[in-house]
């Protein structure tokens, strides 16, 4: 992780420092996710992840971008080897996504929207083992979909997450959402969950005039 993290501030120093915190900010939930999470299945879907990762930049933002993404995948491999010693395999499929979908009397519009957060065309998929991890030993869940601005945010995961313990915000937004505004939105999530809640994230761009949330809130 050292040379890794040395390469990171080598390439640092060669970009703008906005773009570089742009990019540190790209990779925080992931980070976070990576320090959060123990299941196996998880971390390895971190992994996957973090590899579709992708943006349309000038050649030392891309290779800090690289070396970020590096830095996050030998982290995972640490921990994983840490946890769980050799590789082996493990099994959850959408199948398992519909069943406890069903099990908590949540519409089948929620699954498509789930689906395709795990399968569409995303700036950042969820993945499924996330599923699998925000759900596990849930005794209640439940969807809401709604428009949310930096203004708005705040109340509605209050109200949302209250008694909640894990949260899954499947958010669209267009060409004008900033970094700063997807990131207020998931600070207010982690807000009015415990300290021990987990949270995963999608993000697509679409055409829509107002930022889009999903939220499922596990308890």
């Amino acid at each position: 992780m050292g040379l890794k993290m040395a390469k990171i501030e080598k390439y640092k120093k060669r970009v703008n420092p906005k773009i570089a915190k742009d990019i540190s900010d790209i990779i925080k939930p992931y980070w976070e996710l990576i320090d959060k999470s123990s299941d196996y299945y998880k971390l390895r879907t971190l992994a996957i992840d973090v590899g579709k990762i992708r943006i349309d930049v000038k050649e030392d933002v891309q290779r800090l971008l690289e070396a970020v993404k590096l830095a996050a995948w030998a982290k995972i491999d640490k921990k994983i080897k840490r946890l769980h010693g050799a590789d082996k395999k493990q099994d959850y499929h959408i199948k398992n996504l519909k069943i406890f979908l069903g099990k908590h009397n949540i519409d089948n519009v929620y699954y498509s929207i789930l689906f395709n957060a795990i399968y569409g065309k995303m700036m950042i998929n969820l993945g499924l083992e996330d599923f699998k991890l925000i759900t596990n030993k849930a005794k209640k869940a439940n969807f809401y979909s709604s428009e949310i601005s930096n203004d708005d945010a705040d109340k509605l995961m209050k109200s949302k997450l209250k008694g909640m313990k894990n949260a899954i915000l499947i958010l669209t937004g267009n060409n004008e959402t900033t970094l700063d505004e997807l990131d207020n939105v998931w600070q207010c999530a982690l807000k009015y969950l415990p300290k021990n809640g987990k949270t995963a994230f999608a993000y697509k761009i679409d055409d829509t005039n107002k930022m889009q949330l999903n939220l499922m809130a596990v308890g």
